[in-house]
């Protein structure tokens, strides 16, 4: 049942982004001048950190090259813990983990839990990896109708399969846990939009049934 549930997100990830999430993309977005709040905030914040780690060589040979290290440790730790803990996302005992042990999948072919509304059958899928994934994202998904984002999809599963709110997109949670993900693609090709090889071999499989 557990893997079932994760399965829906592959085919059904459109009912998801009639949410909140979903609205919040579709709405155009508009360039406006900055206000002098947002001002403030660039010289008060992004400009004072700017200048604490490239102001002089010496900060940017030791100060930088620490906070790097350091920030970006803390947070694919604090990524993986939120992908590990049950407790953490969701609300029904799932956790990213269950379906993805290790990053990567539980494996098989399971159905779906709801049924088509034109063959009134399940339908049946393989349990992907995430190994690589993030490599493939943003990507144009068919239940969508749009390109969306490697945290959209994490936030699908999130509502869907952990039934739980999503993660705000700028929360640290947000950006741990896509972060973590992100680095089960290291040294993966970046392939902007590509169908993972697991769905292209379901769907030669279909083909070949036709013949």
């Amino acid at each position: 049942m557990r893997r079932a549930n994760y399965l829906l997100l592959v085919v059904f990830t459109g009912v998801l982004m009639l949410s909140g999430l979903g609205a919040q993309e579709m709405k155009k977005h508009e360039a406006k001048p900055l206000t002098a709040e947002q001002k403030m905030m660039m010289k008060n914040m992004a400009m004072k950190n700017m200048d604490k780690y490239m102001v002089n060589m010496d900060a940017m040979m030791k100060k930088l090259p620490m906070a790097l290290k350091g920030s970006q440790e803390a947070t694919m730790k604090r990524g993986e813990e939120l992908f590990n803990n049950a407790k953490a996302l969701g609300t029904n005992g799932q956790a990213c983990a269950s379906c993805h042990p290790g990053g990567g999948t539980t494996g098989g072919e399971v159905e779906t839990p709801m049924a088509s509304e034109v063959t009134g059958k399940p339908y049946k899928l393989p349990v992907p990896t995430l190994v690589g994934a993030a490599a493939t994202f943003p990507k144009f998904k068919v239940p969508n109708d749009q390109v969306i984002t490697l945290t959209d999809m994490a936030n699908n599963c999130i509502m869907m399969f952990m039934a739980a709110q999503p993660m705000d997109p700028k929360s640290s949670e947000a950006r741990a846990l896509t972060a973590y993900v992100s680095s089960l693609s290291n040294d993966d090709k970046v392939s902007v939009g590509a169908m993972p090889a697991m769905m292209k071999k379901m769907m030669d499989n279909k083909m070949s049934k036709k013949k």
